[in-house]
């Protein structure tokens, strides 16, 4: 799956979903995210991002897990500016997701265009229910879920906000 985009960009932007070839990439996203950003996608302070990139990605090819990509050409390299990871929990019969978007790319519409190509991925595997969690500080995540339809609820963890949503099938 890969979606060309146009947002307020010098260039092109485009999703696909991750494989394990993108291992070191994204864990080299994962640092260049400002501590705050950081602290905001993990819910705390985390050091090993090669761990993260791999928990990410280890269930890559799986219907129940998967990681989307948002890259720009930069410097006529592929560049990771944006990622959006899912997972489907059988038990529960609902999926969470966690969204991040580079400092510079942020107020684009790129965390939306991430969040709408999540969201298609997960009806066409049959999966309608979706939730997030982030930090109740974290004004820019709690205002795209509710510009997304989202509603929100308590989370278990005191810190944090809770976000669901029932996905629905597109009229064609």
């Amino acid at each position: 799956m890969s979606q060309t985009i146009v947002i307020e960009a010098a260039g092109p932007v485009w999703i696909r979903t991750a494989t394990v070839a993108d291992l070191e990439a994204l864990a080299v996203y994962f640092q260049e995210l400002s501590p705050p950003a950081q602290y905001n996608r993990f819910m705390g302070a985390v050091s090993n991002f090669s761990r993260i990139a791999f928990d990410c990605l280890k269930n890559a090819g799986s219907a129940e897990f998967f990681t989307l990509l948002a890259e720009s050409r930069e410097a006529r390299s592929d560049r990771i500016v944006g990622e959006a990871s899912y997972g489907f929990d059988r038990a529960q019969g609902c999926g969470e997701f966690a969204i991040s978007v580079a400092e510079q790319w942020r107020q684009r519409g790129l965390g939306s265009a991430l969040l709408d190509a999540l969201q298609s991925r997960a009806v066409s595997l049959g999966n309608f229910e979706l939730f997030g969690e982030t930090l109740r500080s974290n004004q820019e995540m709690k205002c795209m879920a509710r510009s997304a339809g989202f509603a929100f609820s308590r989370s278990l963890d005191w810190r944090a906000i809770r976000f669901d949503k029932r996905l629905v099938v597109a009229a064609e």
